[in-house]
């Protein structure tokens, strides 16, 4: 149970952290207020990354020697573990969440080339692992990569969204903001949904497995799970927005209501990701 916990709270963290380059990049007219807290949300997430990556370093190394807490502080365990690809992904990851806080420095493109190739980074990290390291590995791993930038927006755009609902003194900004989101949202959907389609398709090798196995029917948990997230998503888009930008009195204590339910099913996402990363085989 520790591992999977310390794994979903890694893949939020990362997700945050790396998703909060791509809404500083996508909304450059924030405030500066705004956009010093979206920098401050991501180089918090950034951190709690890097120590959740490490704390699985020793986690790691304590399943493999029997799950205590000697095997876990093993120097012959915690080499093997480095040497392996859990060790590629650490290296990756606490690289890439260090680089990506550059986007701190604002105004300098020096500061957001190196955030998004630290973004990039914590995103080949994760194919580091898993079941996208099997045959064929580079489009299991791209497909990834594009399932996971099209995430992290969508993920770490949900707080800054919910802040600036609630203050919504000037809800006509507010209003440009929020269907600038559902405006490349809409196309990150589209590349959510195809690339997590076609990376279910290839791992799991078909419908039977889907079916059968553990690990494809939590997969269709996930699917149900991401479709009703997708549900809040479109009710956000064509019904509160506009009411929020009507200036409906109820509007803004609804779309809040909303996006946290978004917060609370991409939690509920991330979990069930974890356990299929860590806990179940595409096969068994």
């Amino acid at each position: 149970m520790a591992m999977i916990l310390a794994a979903a709270g890694f893949y939020l963290s990362a997700l945050v952290a790396s998703g909060a380059v791509l809404f500083r990049l996508a909304f450059p007219l924030l405030p500066d207020r705004e956009r010093r807290r979206v920098a401050r949300m991501g180089v918090l997430a950034a951190w709690v990354g890097i120590i959740l990556v490490l704390l699985q370093w020793p986690l790691q190394a304590g399943y493999l020697g029997g799950g205590n807490v000697a095997a876990a502080t093993d120097p012959v365990l915690l080499n093997i573990v480095f040497e392996s690809s859990p060790g590629t992904r650490l290296i990756l990851s606490v690289t890439g969440l260090l680089l990506v806080q550059a986007i701190q420095l604002n105004g300098l493109a020096l500061s957001k080339g190196l955030s998004l190739a630290g973004m990039l980074l914590v995103m080949l990290a994760f194919t580091q692992v898993g079941h996208t390291v099997n045959a064929p590995r580079a489009v299991l791993g791209g497909l990834l990569i594009l399932h996971l930038i099209a995430a992290a927006f969508w993920v770490a755009s949900l707080w800054p969204l919910f802040r600036l609902v609630g203050r919504h003194h000037d809800r006509a900004y507010t209003g440009r903001i929020l269907t600038r989101f559902g405006q490349i949202a809409k196309g990150g959907v589209g590349l959510l949904v195809l690339a997590g389609v076609a990376l279910a398709t290839l791992i799991t090798g078909g419908l039977t497995p889907l079916l059968t196995t553990a690990y494809g029917q939590l997969l269709i948990g996930k699917v149900l799970i991401v479709g009703a997230l997708m549900l809040f998503a479109a009710a956000n888009k064509w019904r509160l927005v506009p009411a929020f930008e009507r200036g409906e009195a109820t509007a803004p204590r609804r779309l809040q209501h909303s996006i946290a339910l978004e917060m609370v099913l991409v939690a509920i996402i991330l979990l069930i990701t974890a356990i299929l990363t860590t806990a179940t085989s595409p096969n068994g």
